[in-house]
């Protein structure tokens, strides 16, 4: 008996204190307990959208890092063995065709330069393949436009050559590349109808 007694005056005491709180003090309240809700969604919103954000230059780290870990597994000594002014020019070309693009890149074009020394069907020296002229058209516009004189040689560029002539090599047989958005049109469109297309890599497209 006592504990219904007890029972019955909570229940009234709770119904006191209820109605003893203005409607609008309950509103205010119950908007208040809301209101961070919204705040919550806008946040999720600005983290979505500052993790894509963050995601390119992540990328951007993660190729540097396949690049140093494969750059670990290539011999000290280099498999292709040029002379001092062969270097020197090979250095020169990358530096013109990459000047602002990161290692892989300039690996890359000293991969092609490689690439088609190997070949039969271009020169056998890599000063006649930079140079070459194919019906007047120079292969590697830098030796025509000025900036193959005009560069400064960076350390970056010595040492994706050093590296390219160790053997590190991301080309896949690649022989030519372009980069398409500051190409001629029409040179773009041979390209695509009378080569193979095989990947593009920090703007540049590269073909066999």
């Amino acid at each position: 008996m006592k504990y219904k007694l007890y029972a019955k005056l909570a229940l009234a005491g709770g119904f006191l204190i209820a109605s003893a709180v203005p409607s609008n003090t309950f509103a205010n309240t119950m908007e208040q307990e809301f209101y961070p809700l919204a705040a919550v969604n806008s946040y999720e919103t600005i983290l979505d959208e500052q993790l894509l954000k963050e995601a390119r230059p992540l990328q951007k780290s993660l190729n540097m890092i396949d690049v140093t870990a494969k750059s670990e597994a290539f011999p000290a000594r280099r498999i292709y063995q040029i002379s001092d002014q062969e270097f020197r020019i090979l250095s020169r070309i990358v530096e013109a065709e990459a000047t602002d693009k990161d290692m892989k890149s300039k690996i890359l074009v000293a991969n092609v330069v490689i690439n088609r020394w190997k070949s039969k069907e271009f020169p056998d020296s890599i000063a006649g393949v930079v140079f070459q002229r194919d019906h007047g058209a120079v292969q590697f516009s830098p030796t025509a436009d000025g900036r193959y004189d005009s560069v400064n040689v960076t350390e970056s560029s010595r040492e994706s050559v050093d590296r390219a002539l160790k053997g590190e090599d991301y080309s896949q047989g690649a022989l030519y590349f372009v980069e398409r958005s500051l190409a001629d049109p029409e040179n773009v469109s041979w390209f695509d109808r009378s080569l193979t297309r095989l990947f593009e890599y920090e703007g540049h497209a590269f073909y066999k």
